[in-house]
């Protein structure tokens, strides 16, 4: 058979962390952004009833309390509510906040920036992406692992979740169920590894940044400008044009290789060689380590753009960011 030719062999990754650096709407020269806190300055957002949450569709809203009354704005009216001048620093803040509430469930005025946004590792899988690994399982487990894979499965649903699980499991299946240590151990063992596998694959899915969001304010941007006759046919524009049939590139990768995940758990007879699926399963973490290092920086940035006062210069910038990443074909490919 004919070998690739190099045109179709998929190149090697550039290192994300010194790849097209992204700087965010606003921030000047020597300034570190984003910030290590929400530290808000205005008095009127520091007066301890103000917080930001997500609304019943998924997007964010700005939650202002009165006693036991809620009122809830929209993110793209937030800045008015609060009165805050477009490009100012507490202005660049609330941008942050989109972002911030993919890693946590509320935001309130002082709260830590959160680490992924601030250029750090990911985090380890916590209890609940260990949980949702094990539920995967369970179909694998009664379909896939005879009698002993089905005791096993029963009693995880009875423990309690947390990373002993599978031991408190294998407790009861010797203590309760009158199982064989050595008949049940070694399932066991082969489950937890692939279920830890599984969670850090939860983990990289649960650090991709808002893509939507992201797809969404450049669609914003671009008919901004375009219903601007000073850049209506201008090659920013043109640029922006161009790029949104291509934009949810990443979100698809990240939706596939998710779903590539959980078809390797109910793959029939995938239990039997563990150590490649535990393999398959931290590739495909890897990807999506990948395509979240490259792309959350600048996800952050474009939630940070107004689009009728965000400089041009500013725009430009980060379109040309997106095109270089789009570019990247490997980041997209299956591992």
């Amino acid at each position: 058979m004919p070998r690739d030719s190099p045109r179709d062999s998929p190149r090697p990754l550039p290192d994300p962390r010194s790849f097209d650096p992204v700087s965010f709407p606003g921030q000047t020269e020597g300034e570190a952004w984003p910030p290590a806190h929400f530290d808000f300055t205005a008095p009127w957002i520091l007066g301890g009833k103000l917080a930001f949450e997500r609304d019943a569709s998924g997007e964010m809203c700005v939650v202002r309390r009165f006693e036991h009354l809620r009122l809830v704005v929209p993110f793209e009216a937030a800045h008015r509510m609060l009165e805050l001048a477009p490009g100012g620093r507490d202005f660049r803040l609330l941008r942050l906040v989109p972002a911030a509430l993919r890693f946590v469930e509320v935001v309130t005025p002082g709260d830590p920036v959160p680490l992924l946004l601030r250029d750090a590792e990911a985090v380890m899988p916590a209890d609940h992406h260990l949980y949702a690994a094990t539920t995967s399982l369970m179909e694998a487990l009664a379909r896939q692992t005879g009698e002993e894979g089905r005791a096993l499965s029963d009693a995880i649903r009875r423990v309690q979740p947390g990373r002993d699980m599978f031991e408190r499991a294998l407790v009861h299946c010797v203590t309760v169920d009158g199982l064989s240590m050595e008949w049940i151990a070694p399932v066991a063992r082969r489950l937890q590894r692939l279920t830890n596998a599984h969670a850090r694959v939860l983990a990289a899915v649960a650090s991709q940044p808002g893509y939507a969001s992201m797809e969404r304010i450049v669609g914003q941007t671009r008919r901004s400008l375009a219903a601007d006759r000073r850049w209506a046919s201008d090659l920013l524009t043109h640029a922006l044009v161009g790029i949104e049939p291509i934009l949810a590139r990443p979100r698809l990768a990240a939706e596939l290789l998710q779903r590539q995940a959980e078809a390797v758990l109910r793959r029939g007879g995938a239990l039997g060689d563990i150590q490649e699926l535990v393999a398959e399963q931290d590739r495909l973490r890897d990807r999506l380590h990948d395509l979240s290092t490259f792309w959350q920086r600048l996800v952050a940035a474009w939630l940070s753009v107004h689009p009728e006062t965000t400089d041009r210069r500013e725009i430009e910038a980060l379109t040309r960011n997106t095109i270089r990443r789009l570019g990247l074909r490997s980041l997209y490919l299956s591992p």
